[in-house]
């Protein structure tokens, strides 16, 4: 439940660096210059704003990493774009990409309703205008006044921002940031300790396992010999890079005898690894080795065995790190582990990673946009299960909603709001008014998640309404019809060969009575998933979800998989 209520949140600390690196301020620079009313920053402001009772904390120095030889390869590559290439980009945007110097995320519990809040705390190494910012980014904002501190409120994002000095932007979830102000000053704490390192290395993480709501029972499918590494209170991690790149990990326990479990519990874990990379190199090397290999190999035999020998000397690597008896080191309470990353490694990493990360770049692309796909089809998937619900409840499929005359007023996506656990939304809206009414127009401009393809980049239309990409399929012997209650007994050609929804580009807003219209005796009107012309995600009447290439069907299997008992035969291009 814990990691479920963090995984959103965690995204507000990086939300104004995001908008730093994509949103244009060509508006912003449009105003006057506006002035910081904050003070001038202190050194370690951004640390000194985390509480040392904190739950936990990640605090990365951004700059002293892209200053590090690691990513020397990468800061050749910026470079190359030219000085006047990345000067244009710092005068584009507030604060400028290149003064943005460290960032900081950390967690503090609620203390009445125990639940999770996470902050973050961005640091620049040149003063901006805090105004120019808010204007630039947040213009829906409301400006509340907290004493002597000014808060703004984005509920649209769900964030709320506040300026300590003229160098750090203080973020936090919609209704956080008054209770971080009420709270009590804490100097010392669990996390005073990681807080003091997280000033001399580039990155530093820390968590008071303590302190986490972590529910009884929780370890019972834990193997037994594992259960005592996993009983620290504090643990801590951080990364030094010298000449070589060094990896930190300190866990604190309750005692000098539970330390000693967990470090009997640890080593015990490390023999069994060795065990394993053990097995593994005598699986690559009888491959390697073996006689039925006749010399030379083919040549398409190379990768394989290149990366066997590879792989060979990784494995090798990574044994002797874990049996150095110096690994893991325990003083008092405390078990410390260490291990450095070669040189050459790091070289290594730092020439190549331009090259990587070109290389890596489409790869990076199709996962997006399988992920987009994915996430989209569970969309489609979640409306397919409310039509569904829908007419177990009332008898027949969800239809535009009417007036009195017969006109449709409000899409059958207002009327399935209660089954994807939008009650308070269709409660709020009045079905015997027009979707813009002026009542109905307020909740018609709510996004609502299930109508939102992940693939979309424009998520209201021109007058903010909230636009859907799932449109139904209507007209004469579709799954839709006007003035008609259908059943899925009226589904005669099989709801398995029944197209209920397509995903489009041609967007409408959700709560519009507007959808994909077909008509027997028409062309069929443009089909194609946003950011993919040439494919469509289309929800079947029996709940699946179908990819389908435009180029690879035929106009002809499209009309009979959009009629409901037309009794066509779907081509075998379907």
């Amino acid at each position: 439940m814990l990691a479920r209520t963090l995984l959103g949140p965690l995204t507000v600390a990086v939300l104004l660096t995001a908008v730093v690196s994509f949103h244009p301020t060509s508006d912003a620079f449009a105003q006057p210059a506006a002035t910081a009313v904050v003070a001038e920053a202190e050194p370690g402001a951004d640390l000194a704003l985390v509480p040392a009772d904190a739950a936990g904390f990640v605090h990365v120095r951004l700059a002293d990493l892209w200053k590090n030889e690691m990513f020397a390869g990468l800061r050749k590559t910026w470079e190359r774009a030219g000085e006047k290439a990345i000067a244009t980009l710092d005068q584009q945007f507030v604060p400028a990409p290149s003064s943005l110097d460290r960032a900081t995320v950390f967690v503090l519990f609620d203390e009445q309703s125990k639940e999770p809040h996470v902050f973050g705390v961005l640091a620049f190494s040149k003063p901006f205008a805090p105004a120019l910012l808010v204007g630039s980014y947040l213009p829906k904002a409301e400006k509340k006044t907290l004493g002597n501190r000014t808060i703004w409120l984005d509920a649209d994002k769900g964030i709320e921002v506040s300026f300590p000095d003229n160098r750090h932007v203080l973020i936090g979830q919609a209704g956080t940031l008054a209770g971080y102000f009420a709270r009590k000053p804490v100097k010392n704490g669990p996390m005073s300790a990681a807080l003091k390192l997280a000033a001399t290395r580039p990155v530093v993480a820390a968590a008071n396992i303590a302190a986490l709501p972590i529910p009884p029972g929780a370890l019972d499918n834990i193997p037994e010999n594992v259960r005592p590494i996993l009983k620290a209170e504090q643990l801590m991690i951080a990364l030094d890079l010298g000449e070589n790149a060094k990896v930190e990990v300190r866990a604190s326990y309750k005692d000098a005898a539970a330390a000693g479990d967990a470090e009997k519990a640890l080593r015990a874990l490390i023999d069994l690894g060795r065990t394993e990379i053990a097995k593994q190199k005598k699986e690559l090397e009888d491959k390697l080795y073996d006689p039925k290999h006749k010399s030379p190999r083919p040549v398409e035999d190379f990768p394989e065995a290149f990366g066997s020998v590879f792989a060979l000397g990784a494995l090798g690597r990574l044994d002797d790190l874990l049996a150095d008896p110096k690994l893991i080191g325990r003083e008092g309470n405390d078990l410390a582990f260490s291990a450095t990353m070669p040189r050459e490694l790091v070289g290594f990493g730092g020439g190549t990673a331009a090259i990587g990360i070109g290389l890596l770049l489409p790869a990076v692309q199709k996962v997006r946009e399988a992920a987009s796909r994915s996430a989209s089809s569970n969309n489609l998937k979640q409306i397919g299960l409310a039509i569904h619900n829908y007419e177990s409840a009332n008898g027949h499929l969800p239809t535009d909603i009417l007036d009195k005359n017969g006109k449709a007023i409000l899409s059958w996506r207002v009327a399935i709001l209660p089954y994807i656990e939008q009650d308070n939304l269709y409660r709020g809206m009045k079905l015997d008014e027009p979707w813009d009414s002026e009542n109905n127009k307020l909740f018609s401009k709510m996004k609502v998640k299930t109508f939102m393809s992940p693939s979309a980049t424009i998520l209201e239309d021109k007058d903010g309404y909230a636009i859907t990409s799932y449109l139904g399929v209507k007209g004469p012997g579709a799954a839709f019809e006007t003035g008609k209650k259908l059943k899925f007994v009226d589904f005669t050609d099989g709801t398995s060969n029944t197209v209920m929804v397509v995903e489009t580009t041609d967007a409408v807003a959700w709560a519009k009575p507007d959808d994909y219209p077909f008509d027997p005796k028409k062309p069929l009107p443009k089909l194609g998933s946003p950011g993919r012309p040439d494919f469509c995600q289309m929800l079947l009447c029996d709940g699946s979800v179908r990819g389908v290439s435009i180029k690879g069907v035929s106009e002809k299997t499209l009309r009979a998989a959009f009629t409901r008992a037309g009794g066509e035969v779907l081509g075998k291009d379907w």
